[in-house]
C-alpha cells in the first residue's frame, strides 16, 4: 500500500498516523513485535529514512519501544488515571487487577520550609511529615511520590506500614478527617539520573510531574506531593465542563460594555 505524495502533511507523518491507528483499534496488540523497517519500507513504497522518521514519532509517543538486538515491540496498554477526580495509586491498580506495592525511599519530621509551609497554610515551627515512595504496580516502578503532610493531621497514621499500606485508606480506618477536594497541576519533564535509576530507565526519558494540594473535608490543606510518574506507563484523562455558548457571548458582551465605558 503507498502513501498518497499529494497530502500537505510530511509523508512520515501519514505513515505514523495509519501505523498509530491501526494499534488504537487493537489490530496491532500489546508486546507484539512491530513490522522491520524493511517491510514497512515495502508496505507503503517509500525509503527507510521515511520510515524512521515515523517510528521515531512513533516511539516519542510511547507506542513503541525499540531494543536493540530484538527488535520493536509495541508497549503495553496505559493505565489511566482521571485527573478530576482524587484517587489514590492503590485504587487505581485495583481497577487494573494489578497488585500496588510500595518501597519506603525516607520518612522523616521536620519543621516545613517556607515553600511548603506556604503551601499547606501552615504557621512557623509546625511540622510536616516528608515521605519519598517508589510505587509499584506488579513489580513495576511507576511512580515516584515525593509527599508533605501536616504532621498534626498524620501523626495517628505514622505507626503504621507505608510500604504495603494506601495513605488515604490508613487515614480513612483510623481517624476522623475525611479528603475533601484537590488542586493538581500536570507538567511534562525529563527524568534525572537518579529517578532513572528507580525507575529503571534511560536518563532523559519523558516523565510527567503531578502536583497535588489535598484538602480535608473541612477546608485545612493535608498533603502537598510532587509526584513523578512514567509517562509510557500511565496517562490522564480530563472531563470538561460543557460548551457553553450563551455565556461566552455574554462574557463579549460583557467586556465590549467595560471597553466603552473606559473610553467615556
Amino acid at each position: 500500500m503507498s502513501i498518497s505524495k499529494l497530502k500537505l502533511a510530511p509523508i512520515y507523518y501519514n505513515i505514523f498516523e495509519e501505523l498509530l491507528g491501526e494499534v488504537e483499534s487493537g489490530k496491532l496488540g500489546p508486546n507484539e513485535k512491530f513490522p522491520s523497517e524493511n517491510d514497512l519500507c515495502q508496505r507503503f513504497n517509500v525509503s527507510r529514512g521515511t520510515i524512521r522518521e515515523a517510528l521515531k514519532l512513533l516511539e516519542q509517543h510511547g507506542v513503541i519501544t525499540r531494543t536493540q538486538g530484538k527488535g520493536t515491540f509495541i508497549t503495553e496498554k496505559k493505565f489511566e488515571q482521571e485527573v478530576t477526580r482524587l484517587m489514590g495509586f492503590s485504587e487505581v491498580m485495583k481497577r487494573y487487577g494489578i497488585e500496588a506495592t510500595a518501597k519506603l525511599l525516607s520518612l522523616e519530621v521536620i519543621p516545613a520550609n517556607d515553600r511548603i509551609r506556604d503551601r499547606l497554610n501552615l504557621l512557623q515551627g509546625e511540622n510536616v511529615v516528608a515521605i519519598k515512595r517508589l510505587r509499584l504496580g506488579d513489580g513495576i516502578p511507576l511512580i515516584i511520590e515525593r509527599s508533605y503532610f501536616v504532621y498534626s493531621i498524620f501523626k495517628p497514621i505514622l505507626a503504621y506500614d507505608l510500604e504495603s499500606s494506601s495513605i488515604f485508606e490508613l487515614l480513612y480506618q483510623h481517624t476522623p478527617y475525611r479528603l475533601g477536594y484537590a488542586t493538581q497541576f500536570i507538567e511534562a519533564v525529563i527524568s534525572r539520573d537518579d529517578e532513572s535509576e528507580l525507575f529503571e530507565i534511560s536518563t532523559g526519558s519523558p516523565l510527567l510531574l503531578i502536583k497535588r494540594l489535598v484538602h480535608l473535608i473541612d477546608g485545612r490543606a493535608f498533603e502537598f506531593s510532587e509526584d513523578l510518574y512514567r509517562s509510557d506507563k500511565l496517562k490522564f484523562t480530563i472531563k470538561t465542563a460543557p460548551y457553553e455558548k450563551n455565556d461566552m457571548e455574554m462574557d463579549i458582551i460583557k467586556n465590549k460594555k467595560q471597553t466603552l465605558n473606559s473610553k467615556d
